[in-house]
């Protein structure tokens, strides 16, 4: 169960982790778009730089007499840093009717030189060659970086906060196995103490609240049978008399001590089966002697019993003492309102032993079949007290087969037609 807890919290923080690294990246994509669209709309073209370059090249050139034109072009050079020559208009092909006016030469470093055709000195001026800006690896780097960082905060914020739940898990899962043992979390969490320590105050507060009502019930319980023993023994002497009428009526309360004594019984068990100290004695049982040891106890003349293990594995793993209340209890529940017959089976199914009971009594409704395993429940007037129901032997059923690490299930039956209570639990190797 512990190793579910983990597993589950780990799932949880990479979910978290996903959707928050995912949301975020996102949200980076999307800004860097659009910054970078705002931003070159911005940012002058390089057409326009070049065109106002060469118009003023262009207009110191014209101003110039003609043979100090290439000494100005070599001025203009060192002022710009960009090389400036002029080239005769024989010497250049140029396509005027190209979209872009002005042509780019790209040389084999890479190096790229415009060139623009200026009628007014009757010249092509060639501008450059401009060397292409090299790659900077850090500035290669920093995108991925970031989307990096990312991964890594997101990482290190959830980290703290799956140990915290890693830590209440346990100590609840702690608090759920015994009563006892309230949760102390709080100390040993970082981001969720305030969480802990009100779960801490509230297993506290609950572990007080159970301990008081178990103590209550075990005293309660123990302390009734005293003079339950005594008032049996002042019926028995008195019962001694010759008198027809004290015979009926000391017979009827001798009948309700008996239904007092059984349902001390009923809650000592099940308050035994709550218990957390309560040890398993898990073995490897004879499925049909054991199931045919229990049905001819259970037997009477009212109803018929039918025992079935023709299915049932050869051993059953179970601990048989527990295992044979819970089996009695469906008997005894299953005669006291079938019309005739009561039918006991024992199968495995898949990874699965079933243990079942029916009868062909009124059965259950439907609604009411989540309830009838909660102690003291009584579903309606065909089950009360006066047939001998105390609403704690199928909460003693649903116990044991939780013990057994199974569940307690009710349906209605499709041979008999009334109540189909069966108790499945895993297969277990020996």
């Amino acid at each position: 169960m512990k190793n579910v807890l983990r597993e589950r919290n780990r799932r949880l923080l990479f979910r978290s982790h996903l959707f928050l690294v995912g949301g975020l990246l996102i949200v980076a994509l999307v800004l860097d778009l659009g910054f970078g669209h705002l931003q070159s709309r911005e940012e002058p073209e390089l057409d326009r730089w070049l065109e106002s370059t060469f118009y003023l090249i262009e207009q110191r050139l014209a101003e110039a007499p003609l043979e100090q034109r290439e000494r100005i072009a070599a001025a203009l050079a060192d002022d710009l840093g960009v090389g400036v020559q002029l080239l005769e208009r024989e010497d250049v092909y140029m396509n005027l009717t190209s979209e872009h006016h002005l042509p780019a030469l790209v040389d084999a470093d890479g190096n790229t030189s415009y060139l623009h055709d200026a009628e007014s000195i009757d010249a092509i001026i060639r501008l450059g060659p401009i060397a292409e800006p090299g790659d900077s690896l850090l500035l290669n780097l920093l995108p991925p970086l970031f989307y990096l960082s990312i991964f890594v905060v997101v990482g290190l914020w959830l980290r703290p906060l799956l140990k915290d739940i890693n830590v209440i898990s346990d100590g609840a899962q702690r608090f759920a196995a015994d009563y006892r043992e309230p949760l102390s979390t709080a100390d040993q969490t970082t981001e969720l103490t305030g969480l802990a320590k009100n779960l801490d105050e509230m297993a506290a507060r609950l572990s007080g609240v159970l301990r008081s009502q178990k103590e209550l019930i075990a005293a309660l319980s123990h302390e009734m049978r005293t003079p339950l023993a005594r008032i049996r023994f002042a019926l028995a002497v008195i019962g001694n008399r010759d008198d027809e009428e004290l015979q009926q009526k000391l017979g009827a309360m001798n009948d309700d001590v008996q239904e007092i004594d059984d349902l001390i019984a009923s809650m000592l068990n099940y308050a035994r089966l709550d218990h957390p100290d309560i040890k398993m004695h898990l073995q490897a049982v004879p499925a049909s002697a054991w199931l045919e040891q229990i049905l001819n106890k259970s037997r009477t003349d009212a109803v018929r019993i039918e025992g079935h293990t023709e299915n049932a594995p050869d051993k059953v793993w179970m601990d048989p003492r527990l295992m044979e209340l819970a089996v009695s209890n469906l008997l005894v529940n299953a005669s006291q309102y079938a019309k005739q017959n009561v039918r006991c089976s024992l199968t495995q199914e898949a990874d699965d032993y079933v243990l079942s009971v029916e009868d062909d009594g009124h059965g259950i409704p439907e609604g009411a079949r989540d309830k009838v395993f909660k102690a003291f429940t009584r579903i309606d007037d065909s089950r009360n007290r006066e047939t001998g129901g105390y609403g704690l032997g199928l909460a003693v059923v649903a116990r044991v087969a939780g013990l057994h690490g199974g569940i307690a299930s009710v349906d209605s039956s499709p041979s008999l037609g009334g109540a189909y209570f069966s108790i499945s639990w895993p297969v277990r190797e020996n």
